[in-house]
């Protein structure tokens, strides 16, 4: 019963609606029906200003590091705590709190990795800050984090010593191109030039 309460307690961290709850409780209002209705630190942050979107940010994060941690605690396997990992993501993407709707998990897909690699997840939140000081799009910063996080997880785990390819690198690779699958209406507007940078407001 461990591994399974792993995976449902993973389930469920993520499935908290960080941005749903911050935004009705602290400021009355539905952020799913604001700006590009997305559930997500960015939303947030572009229609409400930092101040909601900091605690979203921390919550969001939060719900994949701890998944992570409880699924290597309960069952001491990485691959449980890789399970319990893709579980957050997925109760994220698809919140049993907000009918199966959510945001595209890269925070919490990041904390996961964060827990698991933490090098080259520190690396990709460089490379995430650079795309988007370069580009201000925060879906290119995403997206070249979601493509850049296999690769860095592949040679850390080189650096550790790891032969060939580590369960981490296998699980990140399905839930980068998960991330990146949530990303497609904004990769097409991207494509065709109509996709907003991003003037979040600064109140």
């Amino acid at each position: 019963m461990t591994p399974f309460f792993a995976l449902l307690s993973g389930y469920l961290l993520g499935s908290i609606p960080s941005a749903i709850w911050v935004c009705k409780l602290f400021f009355n209002v539905d952020i799913t029906k604001v700006g590009s209705g997305n559930p997500g630190m960015t939303n947030v942050w572009r229609a409400l200003g930092w101040k909601p979107a900091v605690p979203v940010i921390l919550l969001d994060t939060a719900k994949g590091f701890f998944a992570a941690w409880l699924g290597a605690t309960l069952t001491h396997s990485t691959s449980w705590a890789l399970a319990a990992g893709v579980a957050a993501v997925a109760g994220h993407s698809f919140s049993i709190f907000a009918r199966f709707k959510g945001g595209k998990g890269v925070l919490t897909g990041f904390a996961v990795f964060l827990y698991l690699s933490p090098i080259a997840s520190l690396t990709c939140l460089a490379l995430w800050g650079l795309v988007m000081t370069l580009t201000r799009f925060v879906s290119l910063s995403s997206l070249a984090s979601a493509v850049g996080l296999p690769i860095c997880i592949f040679f850390e785990s080189r650096w550790h010593g790891n032969e060939g390819a580590s369960p981490v690198f296998w699980v990140a690779l399905p839930i980068c191109l998960f991330v990146i699958v949530r990303h497609r209406a904004n990769i097409a507007r991207l494509l065709n030039g109509t996709e907003p940078r991003f003037k979040g407001k600064t109140s």
